[in-house]
This record gives structure tokens, C-alpha cells and sequence, in this order.
């Protein structure tokens, strides 16, 4: 409830709640919507904690095994968007896996002879040529990423183990319950 509410603030008055985070960008605004995002997983996160709830006080086998079975799903999808967010944590300035030679036999480099606009500082400029872009010296998106998972380790570690451990006991708990129900009926 407290994420579609948070959610909610966002798309009544988003410029006060971005101030809270200076990290991202314009770009990232325009390519998310936070708060519809957030209104929607606040709202399937309060269904699926009464469809659990229910389970659980009703007895019923089927909502037991449709809560393991979304959480189940819920953890696969959030793993997939760990893989993204590393992804896209490539908006701080990095060109290539190591650096901007990795575009010299790109297709578009051998038709225009430039490289991507991120291999360049200030690209808007002067074009992102093979001059520009040694002079740039903009590193490869490889090291931008370990060097961030290297300064938020212990917050992204953090949060993922405790999310991670609450969807396990979740599950855990939703499959005890559902063996002994099994176990009562027999």
C-alpha cells in the first residue's frame, strides 16, 4: 500500500518527489514512469498479500499453491530486472564493453566513421570521430558497472538478501501450509 501510495505522490506532483532522488536523470524520467509503475506493483503486491492471507485463513489448497506460484514468478521477474537496472546504470557515460574501439568494425562506423555519441564528451559539439573519442577517453560500460555494484554492494547485497529472504519464507511458508493441508485430508 505504502508503494502505490508512494506511487501516487509521484504522478499527482513529480517534480518534489525527483528532488528526493538527484541520481537520475531526465532521460531516466522520460523513459519510466514511476508512478504508474509503482501504483501497479503497490496494488498487485496488496492483492497477492490477501490472496495468501485468504489462503491461509480459508484453507484452500489452490490460493495456496497460486501464491507460491506467483511469488515464484515474482522472483524470476526480479532477477530479470536486476540484469536491466545493471544495464541501464550505462546512462553515467561509458562507451563499449572496454572502450570505443569496440565500435571500429561497426557497420555504422565504416559507413560515417564516427562512433556512438557516448563514446564522446561532448559530442553535441563536434562529432564523435576516432580523435574525439581517444581524446574523450570515456571508459568501457564493463568497468562503469563494476565500479558501481563496487560502491553500492552492501546496499543493492542488503536489499536483495532481504527481499529475497521474505519471498522465500513466503513460499516456504505457503508450502508447509499446503503440505499439511494435504496431510490433514488424507
Amino acid at each position: 500500500m505504502c508503494l502505490a501510495a508512494a506511487g501516487i505522490w509521484v504522478t499527482v506532483d513529480r517534480d518534489s518527489f525527483m528532488t528526493i532522488l538527484p541520481p537520475f536523470t531526465d532521460n531516466f524520467q522520460n523513459q519510466v514512469n514511476v508512478g504508474i509503475f509503482s501504483i501497479t506493483i503497490g496494488a498487485v503486491m496488496t492483492l497477492l498479500g490477501l490472496l495468501g492471507c485468504c489462503g491461509a485463513q480459508k484453507e484452500s489448497k489452490c490460493l495456496l499453491i497460486m501464491f507460491f506460484s506467483i511469488i515464484l514468478i515474482i522472483c524470476i521477474a526480479e532477477t530479470a530486472a536486476a540484469v536491466v537496472a545493471l544495464v541501464y546504470s550505462s546512462y553515467l557515460q561509458c562507451c563499449g564493453f572496454s572502450n570505443y574501439t569496440d565500435f571500429s568494425e561497426s557497420y555504422y562506423y565504416e559507413q560515417y566513421g564516427l562512433y556512438p555519441s557516448t563514446c564522446c564528451a561532448g559530442s553535441e559539439l563536434f562529432p564523435c570521430d576516432e580523435d574525439n573519442a581517444d581524446f574523450s577517453n570515456v571508459v568501457g560500460c564493463f568497468k562503469q558497472i563494476v565500479k558501481i555494484v563496487q560502491t553500492k554492494v552492501s546496499i543493492v547485497g542488503g536489499i536483495a538478501a532481504g527481499v529475497t529472504a521474505i519471498e522465500v519464507a513466503a513460499m516456504g511458508v505457503s508450502m508447509y501450509l499446503y503440505c499439511y493441508l494435504d496431510k490433514k485430508a488424507t
